[in-house]
């Protein structure tokens, strides 16, 4: 099926959804079933089977693990899991796996990676917190290299959320990550050295939510990285709260820059988002792609999602082709 036509009909699941949702209920949000007195969990949230969690308690300070309260109707986004990073504030692990496919006519000459990952958040504060992103490990079969497989690059950062305002649903957090150059040169993951700052925002409109990012990524070495502009939008829209709690489909968007050339690798392909490769012909190259999913929230501690992502651009040109990933939310 081609893009135009999966862009087409995602499109229109979202609008089908909206409409369904309307029909359903009033344009506000939809009660979450009655939670416990001095529960912590915003009132609108909804989840498939435990609606409560119970009233935080301090351990050691005020927010450390429990972190920023009060937007759990928020449905994490699911695509680009190593960049795309909410405004939210959490302690928690995230299991992820995806399956990335090559286009058989891209530079690579087709083929597939497979990664495997952990990530970890730690609420420092009600505001501040750590955020380890990358590591995990790879199998890589790409046309042009020989099939291996190995240990990914390690990154990790801290978030502050400036601007938290409940009354209008809308959080802001800027933050900066470290990728170290600790991986295997065989799967692509011993490259330079990455400081990555971005600004990330989430906005909610009754059952319709909003989470998007900006982006920089800066190698330390020119040489062997490129510099990368990258942004994602999430949107997501609860179809039934009543019937089916903690239910959500969402749509996606990623975007990805190339800013810079390297000279490491004589390359016209970049490696996207999973590592910077310090491609020599790349700059002002530009790869958009979409993600069409789910995510079903269970309780206020746990959430699985899945999403399919394909390329709407170059995807002949650089590494996107189309990318399955599924993930394992546990949350403090």
């Amino acid at each position: 099926m081609d893009t135009a036509r999966l862009a087409t009909i995602a499109g229109s699941l979202l609008l089908a959804s909206a409409a369904f949702g309307q029909g359903a209920a009033p344009a506000a949000p939809a009660a979450a079933p009655t939670t416990a007195a001095g529960d912590s969990l915003s009132p609108t949230a909804t989840f498939a089977f435990s609606p409560s969690r119970g009233a935080d308690s301090t351990i050691f300070w005020d927010g450390f693990l429990n972190g920023l309260r009060g937007f759990e109707h928020f449905y994490n986004p699911i695509g680009q899991p190593i960049y795309f990073e909410t405004p939210f504030n959490n302690s928690g692990i995230r299991l992820l796996f995806l399956h990335h496919e090559f286009d058989d006519d891209s530079q690579l000459g087709g083929g597939d990676v497979n990664v495997a990952a952990v990530q970890a958040r730690l609420a420092l504060t009600e505001r501040l917190g750590f955020i380890a992103t990358k590591d995990g490990y790879s199998w890589l079969n790409a046309g042009i290299l020989p099939e291996d497989e190995g240990w990914n690059s390690i990154a990790a950062g801290l978030k502050y959320a400036v601007i938290v305002d409940r009354e209008n649903d809308f959080v802001l957090t800027p933050g900066i990550r470290y990728q170290m150059r600790a991986g295997e040169a065989k799967v692509l993951q011993s490259t330079t050295d990455e400081v990555s700052p971005f600004v990330s925002a989430a906005k909610g409109w009754g059952r319709f939510h909003a989470i998007g990012d900006v982006t920089l990524r800066v190698p330390f070495d020119h040489d062997e990285g490129n510099d990368i502009l990258q942004w994602d939008l999430h949107g997501d829209y609860e179809i039934a709260p009543e019937t089916l709690p903690g239910f959500a489909p969402v749509v996606e968007l990623h975007g990805l820059h190339y800013l810079s050339d390297g000279t490491k690798l004589p390359l016209s392909v970049g490696g996207l988002d999973y590592a910077n490769i310090g491609s020599a012909d790349v700059s002002g190259s530009t790869v958009i792609w979409m993600g069409v999913g789910a995510r079903y929230k269970l309780s206020p501690h746990t959430s699985v999602g899945a999403d399919y992502e394909f390329a709407l651009t170059n995807w002949k040109a650089d590494i996107m082709s189309e990318r399955v990933t599924v993930d394992f939310e546990l949350t403090w």
